[in-house]
């Protein structure tokens, strides 16, 4: 099964990467060079185009499930082994005060890779649950938060009988 991040979702992520770039390079002309102001500009405009950058590659990233494992294809491939898989973590970050709004983030590692995924993956729940499994069958046990996380998601408790 393969899955990609649709540019719906990452269209914000650009926009706020193009507005930063502008703000921290339009001035530039005007700030006198090696001053304070400069090296301050020349920061933001590195955070901005890194940022740009990171999900311009999430972009152009599939992620590809199958019963082996899970990998990343794209310009930062990565591999993990669901037998491999000895770390879970499952964590959700609120854009409002209420803890209405915001995204999920699936950090797995294995076999000395770390793959990291956000829920703005298409069926990013079919990644959670399946992880989830795999976590179940080489018996690890998730921290509180990504417990009440995947319980959230409804993934957990996994039946190991319908994982198999």
């Amino acid at each position: 099964m393969a899955l990609g991040y649709p540019a719906r979702t990452l269209w914000p992520d650009y926009t706020r990467a193009g507005i930063g770039l502008a703000i921290a390079l339009l001035p530039m002309p005007w700030v006198p060079p090696g001053s304070f102001g400069n090296w301050l500009l020349g920061l933001l405009a590195l955070l901005f185009g890194g940022f740009a950058l990171m999900t311009w590659v999430k972009h152009r990233s599939t992620v590809q499930m199958n019963p082996a494992g899970i990998r990343i294809l794209g310009p930062v491939g990565r591999t993990i082994a669901w037998e491999a898989l000895d770390r879970l973590a499952l964590r959700f970050y609120s854009t409002r005060k209420e803890r209405g709004h915001g995204w999920m983030q699936l950090k797995l590692s294995g076999g000395g890779t770390t793959i990291t995924i956000d829920s703005n993956l298409d069926r990013f729940n079919l990644v959670a649950a399946r992880a989830a499994r795999a976590a179940a069958e080489n018996a690890l046990a998730p921290d509180p938060t990504t417990l009440a996380n995947l319980e959230a998601l409804g993934v957990w408790p996994v039946d190991l009988e319908a994982a198999r």
